[in-house]
C-alpha cells in the first residue's frame, strides 16, 4: 500500500514543480528573444498547397526573380513587419528558401524605402525610383463569393483599403466588387479583411 502523501509535501511539491514549469517557460521566452534579436522571423510553413501566396513589392517577373534570387535572406530580415518567409521544402526545389508573403495573414505595409528591397543586393527585388510607389500584383475579385454580387450589402474591402481614391469599389448590391487595376497597389489589406475570401491577390507575374 503506498505511503499516504503528507499535506506538506503535497505543497512543497507543487511549489517545486510550478517553479521548475516557469523557469523552463521563460527559457522558452529567452529561445524567442534570441531568435528575434538574431533575425529570425517566426512563421507557419509554406506548404505546396498554400495558396494566395506573392512575391515581395518591386519583385522581378517570376522567372527572372528566381533565377536572380539567391535565397540569402537578406530581405527577410530587413522586413520590419515580420511579413515575408521563406518557402520550405514542402515548395520544391525551385521555390525553396525564395521570400514570399501571404496577404490573407499578413499584408505588406509597403514601408518607406521598402527596405526589402534595400537589402537585395542582386537586383531580385527592384529599388525603388524617386517618385515611384511599390507595387504588387492588383487584386482580384471572385464574383461569385462577393457578397455584394449575392445583393448582401458589405464594404470591409473598401474600408480596408489605404488608398485615396479608394483602389476597390463596392458601388451597389447585386454586382461584386470593382478593383481599380492602376490605382490597386497590390498590398493585401482587402484581401486580409474579406469574409469569404473573394478577394484574392494577384498571382506572380
Amino acid at each position: 500500500m503506498d505511503k499516504p502523501i503528507k499535506r506538506a509535501e503535497l505543497f512543497s511539491t507543487a511549489a517545486r514543480e510550478g517553479g521548475r514549469l516557469a523557469l523552463d517557460l521563460l527559457d522558452g521566452w529567452g529561445e524567442v528573444l534570441t531568435a528575434f534579436k538574431k533575425g529570425a522571423r517566426p512563421a507557419p510553413p509554406l506548404g505546396p498547397k498554400t495558396s494566395g501566396w506573392v512575391r515581395p513589392p518591386n519583385s522581378l517577373p517570376e522567372a527572372a526573380f528566381l533565377d536572380a534570387c539567391t535565397r540569402c535572406d537578406d530581405c527577410v530580415k530587413a522586413c520590419p513587419h515580420f511579413v515575408l518567409r521563406k518557402a520550405g521544402p514542402e515548395c520544391g526545389p525551385r521555390m525553396l528558401g525564395t521570400p514570399v508573403l501571404v496577404p490573407r495573414e499578413n499584408p505588406c505595409q509597403l514601408c518607406d524605402g521598402l527596405p526589402c528591397a534595400e537589402a537585395c543586393g542582386t537586383g531580385a527585388i527592384m529599388k525603388l525610383l524617386p517618385g515611384v510607389r511599390p507595387r504588387l500584383a492588383p487584386a482580384v475579385v471572385d464574383a461569385a463569393r462577393c457578397y455584394m454580387s449575392k445583393g448582401q450589402p458589405c464594404d470591409y474591402c473598401v474600408k480596408a483599403c489605404p488608398e485615396v481614391p479608394k483602389a476597390i469599389r463596392a458601388e451597389r448590391p447585386g454586382a461584386p466588387a470593382l478593383v481599380d487595376e492602376a490605382a490597386c497597389t497590390g498590398c493585401g489589406r482587402c484581401v486580409m479583411i474579406c469574409p469569404t475570401e473573394a478577394v484574392s491577390p494577384g498571382a506572380p507575374a
